[in-house]
């Protein structure tokens, strides 16, 4: 129980200007916010938040003011911030190659996918354990498989043209030209619409949009009646990407993937990580 304590109880000298209770060093708010360089709002959260993370309860108060325990707020700090052996989204970024945009997606819908849940979060970072991570992103692959093959990568805020819209979809473009006069269910309304001076319709759609729909459209169905899914023997069959691959791959046989997709992003545009799946399936299927 915390003990309200009037000012002339707390021992304060020129040569140890920390106040003691009980004996104790502690420190205010304030004082704990301009030691460890952290806002107001900051530490309001953490404590509000002490259920979830520890956060060591109050000593007592000075001058109405909450104090701290200064040895125990600061061992819980430094056991709050460790994130030895975690990643934080620009971690699994550099690490698994796949887009920021693309790792933000797969967290907003993690009440579908079952993303993991981060281990913590320091002021406004998640991070993960990256063997749960990695176990959870191979389940969720294979899990994708059945569906076509749809390119995340990219930001979600794009414009895309209609063939781009196919393409992100792993679809032959003249297979969704009809999509904007004939929609599907989900099908997204464009972002931006202009008419050309012969008249001609030019549609723009947002890529986080496409691949909203590409979600929707496998959980729910959708596709317009009559229209299939593109056969395709492996991953990228007849992606022009591929022969691009290919070519790599057969230049450079000693050459890692992800250099070799480092290289070909570099020379041909689109993310390291879509190109390491071109890459292994270049490898796997060397010809057609």
């Amino acid at each position: 129980m915390m003990s309200e304590l009037p000012p002339q109880d707390a021992q304060i000298t020129e040569n140890s200007p920390m106040a003691t209770l009980h004996g104790r060093p502690v420190l205010s708010r304030k004082e704990l916010g301009d030691r460890y360089e952290l806002s107001n709002t900051h530490l309001e959260r953490l404590y509000r938040e002490r259920d979830l993370n520890g956060h060591p309860e109050a000593a007592g108060t000075i001058n109405r003011a909450l104090v701290w325990d200064a040895a125990d707020w600061h061992e819980w700090y430094e056991r709050h911030t460790d994130v030895t052996a975690l990643e934080s989204r620009a971690d699994l970024q550099a690490r698994t190659g796949l887009g920021l945009s693309t790792l933000a997606l797969l967290w907003r819908e993690r009440e579908s996918n079952q993303h993991p849940q981060p281990e913590k979060t320091v002021g406004n970072t998640m991070y993960w354990n990256p063997k749960t991570w990695d176990a959870w992103y191979e389940s969720y692959k294979t899990n994708q498989q059945w569906r076509t093959d749809v390119d995340l990568s990219g930001n979600a805020d794009d414009l895309i043209s209609l063939s781009e819209a196919a393409r992100v979809l792993g679809m032959e473009p003249t297979s969704i030209t009809k999509y904007p006069v004939r929609p599907p269910k989900h099908w997204p309304a464009p972002a931006e619409e202009t008419t050309t001076d012969k008249g001609f319709v030019k549609r723009k759609y947002r890529r986080g949009d496409i691949w909203t729909y590409a979600e929707r459209r496998e959980r729910g169905g959708g596709r317009p009646a009559g229209t299939t899914k593109t056969d395709r023997r492996y991953p990228y069959d007849g992606d022009p990407r591929l022969d691009q691959a290919r070519a790599a791959v057969k230049a450079n046989p000693a050459t890692s993937a992800a250099q070799l997709a480092g290289q070909l992003a570099h020379e041909h545009g689109g993310t390291a990580g879509t190109w390491s799946h071109i890459v292994r399936s270049a490898r796997q299927h060397p010809e057609d």
